[in-house]
């Protein structure tokens, strides 16, 4: 018959029982039974708090063993971790605080920097559109002068083609009209011009620079703000602005002219 072995008492703990002690957990884990974590060292940080709370809950003989604070527990554990060379991380979590700041510096630093881009462009455009806005209405004033001046110097162009051909009595319908239809005044104006010129725009005197129908020298066209002109109407103009600056009225220059000889 097989022999029998002794039964053990209830109370014996056989040899490969959970050792007694957590130093004795340590150096068994320290002898072949624990690998030193490389990449994980959180999972391995967790494993040895558990196993130093089965450690205390093994070895505990009483209820007041067990009502022990949390504590005690948690001390025991990042003491286990201290021996198997694990480094525990921060309790109150500044590592991941610290982390989560710098993302978020990062991202308000992005922003600021697309905000700064965002304005810069937009200043840009609002540059160009400006520029674009002055160019335009810079060239629709060039074309409006242009249009203004071809305007003018066709209606010059058709006043001295109307000059060409006018006659004496087109000469004393207009300035009879400059006058505001004042017959006496033009009655004295036609007589003054007649002895003068006879009313041609082309007389010339042979002894003077005397010219056309006021015979106005060539120092009195200056007076008058108007150039020397074989325009006949243009003469009337400037005959009519000096008669009124230096005689009041052609019935003033015609006084003068009757004294003298001259006017």
């Amino acid at each position: 018959m097989p022999a029998r072995h002794p039964a053990l008492p209830a109370h014996a703990t056989p040899e490969t029982d959970t050792p007694e002690t957590a130093e004795q957990v340590v150096a068994a884990a320290a002898r072949g039974r624990h690998r030193r974590p490389v990449r994980r060292p959180a999972a391995y940080l967790a494993a040895a708090a558990v196993g130093a709370v089965l450690v205390n809950v093994l070895l505990s003989t009483g209820p007041a063993a067990q009502a022990e604070p949390a504590t005690t527990a948690a001390s025991q554990a990042v003491s286990v971790a201290d021996q198997l060379g694990i480094s525990a991380p921060a309790a109150d979590g500044t590592e991941v605080a610290t982390e989560l700041t710098g993302h978020l510096q990062e991202l308000a630093a992005s922003r600021a920097q697309r905000e700064d881009s965002e304005a810069a462009a937009a200043q840009t455009q609002a540059a160009a559109d400006e520029a674009a806005r002055q160019a335009q209405e810079a060239a629709a004033a060039q074309a409006a002068a242009e249009a203004e001046a071809a305007a003018q110097a066709q209606a010059a162009a058709e006043a001295e083609a109307a000059a060409a051909n006018a006659t004496t009595q087109d000469f004393h319908d207009y300035a009879l009209a400059q006058l505001g239809g004042d017959e006496s005044q033009f009655s004295c104006l036609e007589n003054l011009w007649g002895r003068e010129s006879g009313w041609n725009p082309d007389a010339q005197n042979p002894t003077s620079t005397a010219y056309g129908i006021p015979q106005f020298l060539n120092s009195t066209w200056a007076g008058t703000g108007i150039a020397k002109t074989s325009n006949g109407f243009r003469q009337i103009d400037a005959g009519l602005i000096y008669l009124d600056s230096r005689y009041g009225s052609p019935c003033g220059g015609w006084a003068h002219s009757q004294a003298t000889g001259w006017y």
